[in-house]
């Protein structure tokens, strides 16, 4: 039997008993919300469905073309046919029966094609004038175009801008009833033939059947049942492959070098949360960036885990975490492959780094500007978002760009009622960051970035499809007599690391140009290297001699270093005796450890209040000095304890909920179950009254006895009540031991709950 030939259901759980468990597991798969907890009955299952907050869920996940045929069946006047919404939309039967057949699969709408019927939800969601008609009246016109053409033509005209919405106009205030005969204005010729109607003293407003007339009989004026074209410019693809790999390969030497520094140098955590506008500033400098770059690069380091603010002592800095030591140990490609994965599926929305923050509860906290690194760039419809312009580009073609209006439009006829502007900025944003991720090159979709459209993209099939196109590491430079040395390739990491230690870099790309200079190898000797090791290195990993003019430069600088020595010292102790200091280097106090720089002085790493503790327990009387010689007196102080860590991230909830095919096998068998029940519950308990417990006692005994089956209500511990039809086996010790239909084992009820029981007929 076809859809329209079954009779028409009454209501929604009436057409979800009919369908088969293939359909209602296709309806939990789409709508997951409806699972959660899993409903006793269809009944229940309906009622969720029908909720405003779980239809709101389906229909923000509709296209433009679907949210178009809802706003119709809301529009027209019931019983509304296939043919009819057709007609309502403009468009044939045949594109518009398949998307009919899709809401009906998501209850968003129930009946058959001969009679759709939009749930109570759809109606409330979509507001009271959908697609801009007015609301409807229950007065009789008859000939309407005669009514219409008597009212002249400067009323025809206020009908004509009444038709497309927005239904409402305003008006002054009318001192005395109107009728035909008095009516003066265009707006009183109208309102005496009931074209318009008034809503208050001041607006009138064009009822519902009187707009689908105007219009024609049509609720839309145009309606697009698939997603409108993608427009651009063709590229060469391979290139365009090549050029994202390049700039894959930048991003992860960004990275790499942000994190380096931030190791080196970390800035204090903002009390917002984030990281200031001037360390961002410096950091763009370092790493060879502009500041939204810089900002970009940070927040992706942050989604996968590299970087987080960190407590040292009493302040709060952003430092690379143990997940960077590891990152720094995989190849190019996986380093890239993890990093793309963490920004395609993270909820940080990168590009609202720099502007106000709209969201903010207060006047002061909307007119704050939203530092990189800060929470309040989480944000739900990210990834989502992500998604569908990574499609909108792939389905534009291989090779081809398309330009960002058109996909910012393809991805709003996607989900029309998701995130208005700010989706919009979210497409363009997400169109910048592929392109800074190396996902596109010369605007189009690089064929590697095809695996983040998979069901379950991860980093090791993305390093997979780029790796053909990442150039294979070196462990050998090119030294040069300019005090250069050329990288052929992307070096080994540890060659990288030595060669950054003594000159710094000039240029990157595939390889890298880096210059050799007096103050880039004192760094070096800095660090604890010596002439004879830089010597040793240059000649392992140079493909050429090493220049005389570097050797000479190594030798030079070597001569000079480490003339002036500087140390640290936490506390001093002087004395004009030098007898006690000499006794006191051989007392060896506990955990206390003394140099002595000259006769009358000596010096320790340990804090000045240690050592004032220890030397008296020694039986010494220290007295302590301020920094330039003044006696210090030390008064006993309260203690503090260290402050709790401040939160640096906001919790989000996802509202998808993934279910796998054993808990939708589940809920459908508890629907089916709890249908069973409810189609056999006896006629006299269908109020929820309690039956008495001895009477439940004998029923329950008397069912034991001759193995009857019986339905009882039943009120589990969280007190939720539920319903079951068992078979009894056993009564004692305040516990009913029965078989729950179908199942294999049984199950105790403690007495006590059960509220009712009757013996079923066979």
């Amino acid at each position: 039997m076809s859809n329209s030939e079954r009779p028409r259901p009454r209501t929604l759980a009436e057409a979800l008993r009919s369908w088969d468990d293939a359909a209602l597991g296709e309806l939990l798969r789409n709508r997951p919300d409806l699972a959660t907890p899993i409903p006793a009955d269809t009944s229940q299952l309906a009622a969720r469905a029908t909720t405003n907050a779980s239809a709101a869920r389906a229909i923000n996940r509709l296209d433009e073309f679907s949210v178009d045929l809802l706003e119709a069946l809301s529009a027209l006047p019931e019983p509304v046919d296939v043919k009819a919404l057709a007609a309502g939309v403009d468009q044939p039967v045949e594109v518009v029966q398949p998307r009919v057949v899709e809401l009906l699969a998501l209850a968003l709408v129930w009946g058959n094609e001969d009679d759709l019927r939009p749930i109570r939800a759809v109606h409330e969601l979509l507001g009271p004038t959908p697609a801009g008609l007015g609301p409807i009246t229950t007065r009789h016109f008859g000939d309407l175009d005669q009514l219409i053409e008597d009212a002249g033509p400067e009323a025809r005209e206020v009908l004509a801008r009444l038709t497309w919405g927005p239904p409402t106009g305003s008006v002054e205030k009318a001192e005395r009833p109107v009728t035909i005969a008095s009516a003066k204005t265009p707006v009183e010729q109208l309102l005496a033939r009931g074209l318009v109607v008034p809503r208050d003293a001041n607006t009138v407003v064009l009822p519902r059947q009187i707009g689908l007339h105007l219009r024609g009989g049509r609720v839309l004026a145009s309606t697009r049942p698939t997603p409108p074209p993608l427009g651009g410019k063709e590229v060469s693809a391979s290139i365009a492959d090549r050029a994202a790999a390049g700039a894959a390969l930048e991003l992860v030497r960004q990275v790499d070098r942000a994190l380096e520094q931030l190791g080196t140098d970390p800035p204090p955590v903002l009390r917002t949360g984030g990281i200031g506008i001037r360390d961002l500033r410096s950091l763009a400098t370092k790493i060879g960036a502009d500041e939204q770059t810089a900002g970009a690069v940070l927040e992706i380091a942050y989604a996968a885990g590299l970087v987080a603010a960190v407590e040292v002592g009493t302040s709060e800095l952003w430092l690379p975490t143990g997940s960077y030591d590891d990152w720094l140990e995989l190849d190019t490609a996986h380093r890239w492959g993890q990093l793309v994965i963490s920004w395609f599926t993270g909820l940080r929305a990168i590009g609202l780094i720099g502007r106000r923050d709209s969201s903010g509860a207060t006047a002061a906290a909307r007119e704050r500007l939203i530092n990189a690194l800060a929470p309040d760039l989480e944000r739900l419809l990210a990834p989502e978002v992500r998604q569908l312009t990574l499609r909108a580009l792939s389905e534009a073609g291989r090779g081809t760009a398309p330009a960002a209006e058109s996909v910012v439009t393809w991805v709003a006829w996607h989900r029309p009622r998701r995130g208005g502007q700010f989706r919009d900025d979210l497409v363009e944003w997400t169109i910048t960051e592929a392109a800074l991720l190396g996902l596109t090159g010369l605007g189009a979709l690089a064929s590697h970035a095809m695996v983040l459209l998979q069901e379950e993209p991860v980093a090791d099939d993305l390093a997979q499809a780029i790796q053909p196109l990442v150039p294979a590491s070196v462990s050998e430079v090119l030294l040069q007599a300019d005090l250069t040395a050329v990288a052929p390739g992307p070096l080994v990491r540890a060659v990288q690391d030595d060669l950054a230690a003594m000159a710094d870099a000039e240029s990157h790309g595939g390889g890298g140009v880096y210059r050799f200079s007096e103050s880039s190898v004192r760094r070096a000797f800095d660090l604890g290297r010596t002439a004879e090791q830089l010597h040793e290195w240059l000649a392992e990993h140079s493909r050429t001699p090493v220049p005389q003019p570097l050797t000479y430069l190594i030798d030079d600088v070597a001569r000079r270093h480490g003339v002036l020595r500087i140390g640290a010292a936490s506390t001093y102790l002087r004395c004009d005796d030098e007898s006690v200091l000499t006794q006191l280097l051989s007392s060896n106090l506990p955990g206390i450890r003394f140099r002595r720089l000259a006769a009358t002085v000596v010096v320790s790493p340990s804090p000045p209040d240690m050592v004032l503790s220890r030397l008296r327990e020694a039986g010494l009387a220290p007295l302590g000095e301020t920094f330039d010689g003044v006696v210090h007196v030390t008064s006993a102080g309260n203690r503090r304890g260290e402050p709790p860590r401040r939160r640096t991230s906001r919790d989000f909830v996802d509202s998808a909920i993934e279910l796998t095919e054993d808990h939708v096998k589940a809920v459908i068998e508890r629907v089916r179950a709890g249908d069973r029940v409810a189609a056999e519950r006896p006629a006299e308990h269908t109020s929820g009254e309690a039956t008495a417990p001895a009477e439940v006692i004998s029923v329950l005994s008397e069912a034991s006895e001759g193995n009857t089956r019986t339905w009882i209500s039943y009120v589990d511990h969280n007190g939720n009540a539920a319903e079951r039809i068992v078979e009894p086996v056993r009564v004692a010790d305040g516990w009913l031991t029965a078989y729950d239909e179908g199942a294999d084992q049984p199950r105790t009820y403690a007495l006590h709950r059960i509220a009712a029981a009757r013996p079923l007929p066979d």
